[in-house]
């Protein structure tokens, strides 16, 4: 087992308030029973509660989550050696994170991506040995914009999934069911039935979104966001009550 992890967020923007950040501190520290360091790189570090650790965010001449890449620096945060775990802001942690500091002969490992986009890993969470594959920040900064056009996805802003996807033949990957989506498994999605604009029924009003048996982090990638579905449906995605209970 691991003894300590360096737990990371990055928040740029104006996405995201600092909320975010506390309520994911929070969430950790309720959920991980082993010691850690709570980590947010940002451009703005106003408003953190006291215990988060903020660094400023560099400036590398790009944009977007590429950013995140950084994590792979040789000497990340000086913490050559030591173990981070890379968790994205939207999320909701309903259960314990302790299978995080499992396999620690394993250097990096990740979730299980769920999207249709091709990638076999989801950035929502990770953990990585500092230090273990300086190789992928190496190849990504010495060109970026090559890097950048050859892999980003939808837009020029997200890609790094690709990236990891061309750089590891093989994924280690966290336990099945630990970290699953609000979109593809909390039976969230309703239906819209229309007469041209004029919405006819919403199922989505009816019913909860509910978390399957065995997950402890839910990702809330793109919309809505957690604080979207806690009390009411958003457009066609069911309320979440789960989010007032644990998004604190």
């Amino acid at each position: 087992m691991i003894d300590h992890l360096h737990v990371i967020c990055y928040k740029w923007g104006s996405l995201y308030s600092s909320e975010y950040v506390n309520i994911l501190a929070s969430m950790v520290k309720r959920h991980l029973s082993v010691p850690h360091t709570f980590h947010c790189i940002t451009d703005q570090p106003d408003g953190f509660d006291p215990g988060i650790t903020s660094h400023s965010l560099p400036d590398f001449g790009f944009e977007g989550i590429w950013r995140k890449l950084m994590t792979f620096q040789e000497d990340f945060l000086s913490l050559s050696g030591e173990y981070i775990v890379s968790i994205d802001l939207d999320v909701v942690i309903v259960d314990s994170l302790d299978f995080l500091v499992e396999r620690p002969e394993e250097d990096f490992i990740i979730a299980r991506n769920w999207s249709k986009n091709g990638s076999r890993g989801s950035g929502s969470l990770y953990r990585l040995k500092v230090g273990s594959h300086p190789e992928i920040w190496d190849d990504f900064i010495r060109d970026p914009k090559s890097a950048i056009d050859q892999h980003h996805g939808k837009t020029r802003m997200i890609g790094e999934q690709k990236w990891l996807d061309a750089h590891f033949t093989d994924f280690n990957f966290f336990p099945d069911g630990k970290v699953v989506s609000y979109k593809r498994h909390c039976r969230s999605k309703g239906r819209i039935f229309k007469i041209g604009p004029i919405e006819l029924l919403n199922t989505a009003r009816f019913g909860q979104a509910k978390t399957p048996p065995g997950a402890a982090l839910i990702s809330f990638h793109g919309d809505p966001s957690p604080g979207q579905v806690c009390d009411r449906h958003w457009v066609r995605w069911r309320k979440a009550p789960f989010v007032r209970e644990h998004w604190k």
